[in-house]
């Protein structure tokens, strides 16, 4: 895979890189200097997904221009060295974007996540961390309210509700009872994913088994 990565930069400007809004993105949370690697993070995703011939590609809206740029790659690639690798469309769920504690997207970067890995004290404990307001009114108003407002998307996608009709059950509830009704919907979301991950953990040797099939599948 890391072979691809040189031809494939060659393939792709410094403007089209600079231009990518994940990136720039990043790069704006970062508060440091754009990195070699982050600018160019977007061409090791486009190896990662051609060396194996992927045409189909599991994404979140933010990796959307990620998979763009992997077909810019693969059609340059093609036009100069005849027709090697197919051109991979995005897949996009229902939930192209999930909200963070604070309103933003769910991102490391922006410490902000609710960890898989996370037990219910730990989920617990981050979601009494996320900063809201002073109003008790519980109002959906990402502009306005964003701390608040990514609370309400939180426990509505867990629940398989709407951000507005979990505002409007709330009503003057104040947000330590917001916080109660995520940190509940989370974890009530989370506990089948929990339990079988625990069941794969206690299984030995099964992630190396895993690993070897996957890099055997890729390989062929």
């Amino acid at each position: 895979m890391n072979q691809l990565v040189l031809p494939f930069l060659s393939l792709v400007t410094e403007a089209e890189l600079h231009r990518n809004p994940t990136v720039k993105a990043e790069h704006a949370a970062s508060g440091r200097a754009l990195s070699g690697l982050m600018l160019t993070y977007p061409v090791h995703q486009a190896a990662d997904i051609l060396f194996c011939k992927g045409n189909l590609v599991p994404v979140g809206k933010d990796n959307l221009p990620h998979v763009e740029l992997t077909r810019t790659i693969a059609r340059r690639f093609n036009d100069r060295h005849g027709h090697t690798f197919t051109e991979p469309e995005a897949l996009v769920t229902d939930t192209p974007e999930i909200p963070g504690l604070d309103g933003r997207k769910m991102s490391k970067s922006y410490r902000n996540a609710i960890a898989l890995s996370m037990t219910e004290d730990e989920t617990a404990a981050v979601i009494r961390r996320a900063r809201t307001d002073d109003d008790r009114r519980i109002t959906y108003d990402p502009g306005r309210r964003p701390g608040v407002s990514g609370l309400l998307s939180i426990a509505a996608l867990c629940s398989g509700s709407t951000p507005e009709t979990m505002a409007e059950q709330l009503g003057d509830a104040g947000g330590g009872a917001l916080k109660r009704i995520v940190t509940d919907t989370v974890n009530a979301f989370l506990a089948p994913h929990r339990q079988r991950r625990s069941e794969l953990a206690a299984e030995a040797g099964l992630a190396d088994r895993v690993l070897r099939a996957g890099n055997h599948g890729a390989r062929g």
